[in-house]
């Protein structure tokens, strides 16, 4: 009966480091730019010493990495793994975004944040004579896209002005300007769901997009196009990115935290 108690114990043990770590890496996750010992443990409720201990098992595994005084940051293994959902979520994702971009008839793309940048990674290019061929990779100003400020809804405002700081560098004549003026297009964001830009990032291009919060991470969906087509085909464009928003969320998962 001890023995048995024992086991019980250890196991109960076990899934509470587990989840403490799991804990740890989420607050990490959440603040790109680093964090103290001290603010991870006001941002998981655990005393300083247990997330001391826990951050420094997590080094050993490549999990996480201490930059001096940018604090603690995730890890290269752990990048490495969410690489490996990266390509997965192309996988899962690919058939509807070739039905989007069929119901559009426009070029379509799937992008991931990546600091105060938004990264394409993966994007099926309309068959039609003018077009938009995005670069993949191409880190763009996550502020002046429409894929950038769908992302951003998903976070708070004091994670935005962190994360983007009170100067934003013009992009184009179109681009905005400050933060102030970036919070309120976020905030209409959050309201509807779609996000949209007229020329901000490259002149002559609009796009429409929206967020999609999964088990596997935050992504964005955009739909790209020359302006001039923008006004004549914005409804259905809208409808149609929302209603592969809810297929893809259906495949995938929503991230029941934050339902």
């Amino acid at each position: 009966m001890n023995t048995e108690q024992s086991v019980d114990e250890e196991r109960s043990g076990g899934i509470q480091v587990i989840a403490r770590a799991a804990a740890i890496l989420n607050a990490l996750g959440s603040h790109p730019q680093g964090l103290s010992l001290g603010a991870i443990a006001n941002e998981v409720q655990l005393p300083r010493s247990t997330v001391q201990r826990i951050v420094a098992a997590l080094g050993e595994e490549g999990m996480v990495r201490a930059e001096g005084a940018g604090g603690v940051r995730l890890g290269p293994m752990l990048l490495r793994l969410v690489s490996t959902i990266h390509s997965d979520v192309i996988a899962i994702a690919s058939p509807y975004l070739q039905q989007l971009c069929h119901e559009t008839e426009e070029t379509v793309a799937l992008g991931r944040a990546s600091g105060r940048q938004i990264a394409n990674i993966h994007h099926i290019v309309a068959e039609r004579e003018l077009r938009v061929v995005p670069k993949f990779g191409l880190n763009l100003p996550i502020y002046s896209t429409s894929a950038g400020r769908a992302l951003l809804s998903l976070i708070s405002d004091q994670e935005i002005r962190q994360l983007v700081g009170e100067t934003l560098e013009p992009a184009t004549t179109n681009t905005v300007k400050d933060i102030n003026a970036l919070l309120a297009k976020v905030a209409q964001v959050r309201a509807s769901g779609i996000s949209m830009e007229n020329g901000e990032t490259v002149l002559g291009i609009s796009s429409v997009a929206t967020a999609i919060d999964t088990i596997l991470g935050h992504y964005s969906i955009s739909v790209l196009m020359p302006t001039e087509r923008r006004d004549a085909k914005l409804q259905m464009v809208q409808q149609a990115i929302t209603r592969c928003k809810e297929s893809l969320i259906g495949e995938i998962g929503k991230m029941s935290s934050r339902e």
